[in-house]
């Protein structure tokens, strides 16, 4: 069956895509927030007795970063 170039599903009679920006939207926040967490964690181990704010926004930017950086589109 073929493929259909915009959206990469499958291209039946009755195709429509669905808008590519919601997919987009759901892996970079879902980038953003694996990064924050994991940035949240490495800041409690290293500072504790300290709110790890800092480290969740510093890993979220980074998610942020990574995930543009590799996005294939």
């Amino acid at each position: 069956m073929a493929t259909c170039p915009r959206c990469l599903g499958p291209l039946s009679d009755g195709h429509r895509c669905r808008p590519i920006w919601i997919k987009r939207l759901k892996r970079q926040a879902g980038a953003t927030l694996i990064g924050g967490l994991l940035g949240a964690f490495v800041h409690a181990l290293i500072a504790t007795g300290q709110l790890p704010v800092m480290g969740f926004v510093l890993g979220g930017l980074l998610g942020f970063v990574f995930n543009e950086a590799i996005r294939h589109e």
